[in-house]
């Protein structure tokens, strides 16, 4: 269920990637079949040959969406079936939904920044306000810390959350797909490309945040 590959890259393509410039704002689509333009798409390749390495095991993937997590503000716990495919209460998930996602490390915090991820229920739950508030057992999370050069993959659709820090900390979450969610277009494997973060987009938020609730409580019975 959940895996953790440590000292992911050689030196150079650790380097090469710490030192990329990019749009750090937006998901980047990297197609299977395009031109590798950067270390960032690099990166990705790789970690497509690491998950695929029989050509037939990853004969359906179409490429990868990747971004870059710099300093999440207030980060809260989520899935990325709800945080990618969701806009404006519009569910989006293609019929054939990727399996894993992939968090990789490029720079740890100074202190703090675990990585939860919960598989079950939470023990409570409390409203404040417009705020949802929820709380898991220690033996129903599982705690994972940040390292530099660490990749953790986990199921695409349970819950997880980044737990507070000090300090810079710098990731990258990918999720192969087979098909896009309908939202961001057409799904072609010979392009570069990068759309908006359906989770960020300001109209977006309060449905998706509403939705991510029902999921965590059970509410939600299409994940």
């Amino acid at each position: 269920m959940i895996k953790i590959h440590d000292d992911f890259l050689d030196d150079d393509l650790y380097d090469q990637l710490g030192d990329t410039s990019m749009t750090f704002s937006q998901v980047q689509w990297i197609g299977r079949f395009a031109k590798p333009e950067n270390a960032f798409h690099e990166f990705v390749k790789k970690l497509y040959l690491h998950t695929y390495p029989a050509m037939l095991d990853g004969n359906e993937i179409m490429g990868a969406t990747a971004w870059w997590n710099i300093r999440p503000t207030n980060p809260k716990p989520h899935n990325d079936r709800v945080s990618y495919c969701t806009v404006d209460g519009v569910d989006y998930t293609p019929k054939d939904v990727p399996k894993q996602t992939f968090i990789y490390y490029l720079r740890a915090p100074d202190k703090g920044g675990r990585l939860n991820i919960y598989t079950k229920p939470p023990i409570t739950d409390v409203k404040i306000g417009k705020e949802q508030f929820f709380s898991w057992a220690d033996h129903q999370t599982d705690s994972i810390a940040p390292i530099n050069n660490r990749l953790i993959s986990f199921p695409f659709d349970v819950i997880h959350a980044v737990q507070s820090y000090e300090g810079n900390r710098v990731s990258i979450g990918t999720i192969f797909w087979n098909e896009l969610p309908a939202n961001y277009g057409k799904t072609d494997p010979m392009i570069n490309a990068s759309y908006e973060r359906p989770w960020e987009v300001k109209s977006n938020k309060s449905g998706t945040r509403e939705l991510t609730n029902k999921t965590i409580l059970g509410l939600d019975k299409t994940c």
